[in-house]
């Protein structure tokens, strides 16, 4: 709805007054409607855990114009939906103006109309789920290598090209805890000083699952989707996150009233816990300094495409390696996950097949027997 409410009124169009008024929607203002639902829309923004993003926010609406040059395309079912958000609402809003009303001219006039609008919409809903113009080229790497080259040299405080004039060394170590680990962004929004473990010369931290945490006072609460684990890390980024605690952290007002690790360092929240938002546009900041979309789950299939490539050099077998994933990832045992973030290197490995077949059936043109 917040989508739906940027881009009319970005356009000047009053959705609530023009089905008042009988006349709804042109088919060419549907038509700008669903160009624009294809593709992303940044709404994250830092520090804004106790309000509402405000709907006429230049970057949103700035951003659906945008974002077609810069950005993939949603997936089909991200289209659907938005497509049948401005369904359900008009529909909704004809009920409420006109439905039930006398059999006038106007009243007959506004029931055409309406049912132009309908039969539009769900003419394009319908063609849109056999049509998912999206093709993802399962040889492109999530993030190009030298793209992740250059994301882990601006994302280090002390980088010349690190686009942050504050909070620099809390960014580096969320941006590092998403990148060596995989985990979500959950994991480290729920990280408490107390889940840090260093000893036996094996840093790392305990991803746990505790659902409604009377500590957890965020507007959005941090969830783990994950069963709990331990989660390894080297014994750099345990420096970088035990130097961020004692000084940071422990210098900032209001953190003392909490455990969790990340804490907003300016504004009205400062000392809280950091949130979900905050996260997400600390990540999406570091891609724009690279010129890429970057954000926070690109990382987690970055991860596993790092992760399998440095298995299979390791000499593990498939099976092993899907084992070893589904723990690392926290995943159940009958999780199908492994195959969604492994396309890259099974197109890959089936190139590789292809590519020795083709060589056995194809003639040799150089004329060698």
């Amino acid at each position: 709805m917040k989508f739906l409410y940027s881009f009319f009124m970005e356009n000047g169009i009053d959705l609530v007054e023009r089905v008042a008024c009988g006349s709804f929607l042109s088919i060419e203002e549907i038509d700008d409607y669903i160009r624009a639902c294809k593709f992303y829309v940044d709404t994250e923004d830092d520090n804004k855990d106790s309000t509402v993003v405000s709907l006429t926010d230049k970057r949103i609406r700035d951003a659906i114009h945008a974002t077609s040059n810069s950005q993939p395309e949603v997936s089909a079912h991200t289209f659907n939906q938005r497509l049948n958000r401005l369904k359900a609402y008009i529909e909704f809003l004809y009920v409420c103006h006109h439905y039930d009303r006398a059999e006038t001219d106007q009243q007959i006039s506004t029931d055409a109309q309406f049912n132009k609008f309908k039969l539009y919409i769900s003419s394009v809903i319908s063609n849109s789920r056999k049509d998912n113009t999206v093709v993802k080229d399962p040889f492109e790497s999530v993030i190009s290598a030298n793209k992740f080259f250059d994301l882990l040299e601006i994302i280090k405080e002390r980088s010349p090209n690190n686009p942050f004039k504050s909070s620099k060394l809390r960014n580096q170590i969320i941006a590092q805890i998403l990148i060596d680990t995989g985990v979500r962004v959950g994991a480290v929004l729920k990280l408490k000083v107390i889940d840090l473990v260093d000893d036996w010369g094996t840093p790392r931290f305990r991803l746990t699952r505790t659902p409604n945490d009377p500590t957890d006072t965020r507007r959005l609460p941090a969830a783990n989707k994950t069963k709990a684990l331990s989660v390894s890390i080297s014994r750099d980024l345990m420096k970088l996150i035990k130097l961020y605690i004692e000084t940071v952290r422990n210098s900032t007002p209001n953190a003392h009233e909490h455990d969790f690790v990340f804490i907003s360092e300016k504004g009205k929240t400062i000392g809280k816990p950091i949130s979900y938002n905050a996260i997400h546009k600390v990540i999406k900041t570091f891609g724009d300094a690279i010129e890429i979309a970057l954000h926070p789950h690109l990382l987690r299939h970055k991860w596993n495409e790092i992760f399998e490539y440095t298995a299979k050099e390791k000499g593990f077998s498939a099976d092993k390696i899907e084992d070893l994933r589904k723990y690392a990832m926290g995943w159940v045992e009958d999780s199908k996950m492994a195959s969604v973030y492994n396309e890259f290197q099974l197109a890959v490995t089936v190139a590789e097949i292809s590519s020795k077949n083709q060589r056995r059936s194809v003639p040799d043109l150089r004329g060698d027997q």
